[in-house]
């Protein structure tokens, strides 16, 4: 566990990634409330794919790119290759960002957005060489590893698609229509680059967090070759036919997958040793509810799909919306309180281990917050996704209300987690 000790260095640039990613996510719901009546019509919509892009770069990618700076080391046993490149990412990552949300909010597919595009993508290349590197200097070779490398390389193919499609507005070149590849470049970034690196990650953290015996790996084998077969197959058979009836055994195969990795999450609980669970790691089981709800949508959609019936716009705008703001805010905003205060202990008390009692990471959250954040966010679910499916504009704006309360909880949490300071004074010396 020496890569933990981290250096000051390190430090900055994971609390940074942080920092931007907990205003990425205030700017998003911000963003949700200007335009909430959009929620009702199509996905493919100027305002709606800003917010998509800023919540899965700004706010997921964002804060996944920090944390693995720190949990890498962690899971591979060695240090991290570069901190350089992890500073040049984050400066290619923050223009790129803004230049494309901004872009797809006044829809102006020109230079800027272009120029957003390729600062993604440089960012991501970097990221990725670090990544690589850091796992070619690793002590061991786990399934964790394979996840994290593989979810790697899909976030570059997302990236480089996405690039494409940015040009392709201005000088149309790519030989289907737009819509055709958007499909495969948002389950590039869903299945390959999310779900892979989520999986990836709690295979190692989870039983750490839980205190769970349970070791082993066969389910997350499984998960892994199910789900990667699933995404290769449905790019490729979409690509050739788009949705058809072949795309059912497909989704078959990628539900198989995550069941798999919810039973994996199941052992994990059964077998954990610590019987009490926090407020983070007890809210972050209603994430693998939105997870579970979102794929059972998935049947419909290419039902209604090959039906051709309109239906297929609503059911593909709550399958969207319960991944990014269902699934994946669920799983940020409780396990940021997992690593972030772990993060800052280190800086903080590491050192004074053995010589003082110090606080706990968890004595770093303020509880008050926390727990008005997970009822606001339980609340945004229950009103937010049923104002999708059903269609009333007053549900949406509920849910996008108690959503804000949500984000300014967490910011305050995450800003009083970050300027913590060192105390001694309250703790005896041992």
């Amino acid at each position: 566990m020496n890569a933990v000790k981290q250096d000051p260095s390190l430090y900055k640039i994971v609390v940074t990634h942080y920092i931007t990613s907990s205003l990425c996510f205030l700017a998003v719901v911000i963003m949700m409330v200007f335009c909430a009546e959009d929620f009702s019509g199509h996905y493919f919509n100027p305002k709606l794919l800003a917010i998509t892009h800023l919540a899965a770069l700004g706010w997921g990618t964002m804060i996944i790119l920090g944390a693995s700076y720190q949990l890498l080391p962690v899971i591979l046993e060695t240090k991290l290759y570069s901190k350089i490149l992890a500073w040049v990412s984050y400066v290619f990552f923050l223009p790129g960002i803004f230049c494309l949300v901004f872009s797809f909010w006044i829809f102006d597919p020109g230079i800027f957005m272009q120029s957003g595009s390729i600062f993604l993508l440089l960012a991501i290349v970097l990221y990725a060489v670090n990544v690589f590197f850091t796992a070619d200097k690793g002590q061991q070779d786990s399934i964790a590893q394979d996840f994290i490398g593989t979810a790697t390389l899909w976030l570059c193919f997302t990236a480089l698609l996405g690039t494409l499609l940015v040009f392709n507005f201005q000088f149309p070149f790519l030989p289907k229509d737009h819509l055709d590849f958007l499909k495969l470049h948002a389950h590039m970034g869903i299945a390959g680059w999310f779900l892979l690196m989520i999986i990836g990650v709690s295979a190692k953290l989870l039983p750490m967090f839980l205190v769970s015996s349970y070791q082993n790996n066969q389910l997350l084998n499984l998960t892994y070759y199910l789900l990667n077969t699933a995404l290769i197959l449905f790019l490729v058979d979409t690509y050739l036919y788009n949705l058809n009836a072949k795309t059912y055994v497909i989704a078959f195969v990628g539900i198989a997958g995550i069941v798999c990795y919810l039973l994996f999450v199941y052992q994990c609980f059964k077998f954990r040793i610590r019987k009490v669970m926090d407020l983070p790691m007890a809210s972050t089981f209603l994430s693998f509810g939105l997870l579970g709800i979102a794929i059972s949508i998935i049947p419909f959609i290419i039902y209604w799909h090959l039906d051709k019936n309109p239906a297929t716009i609503k059911y593909s705008m709550l399958y969207g919306t319960l991944l990014f703001m269902g699934w994946i805010c669920a799983l940020i905003l409780n396990q940021t309180f997992k690593t972030l205060p772990f993060i800052v202990w280190v800086k903080h008390y590491e050192h004074l281990t053995g010589k003082f009692k110090t606080p706990m990471p968890a004595d770093l959250v303020n509880n008050s917050l926390l727990k008005i954040q997970a009822i606001s966010f339980v609340a945004f679910c229950c009103t937010f996704f049923p104002g999708i499916f059903f269609g009333f504009t007053f549900l949406i704006y509920a849910g996008l209300g108690a959503l804000l309360v949500t984000a300014v909880m967490y910011i305050l949490n995450v800003a009083g987690v970050i300027l913590h300071k060192t105390r001694t004074e309250n703790y005896d010396r041992i």
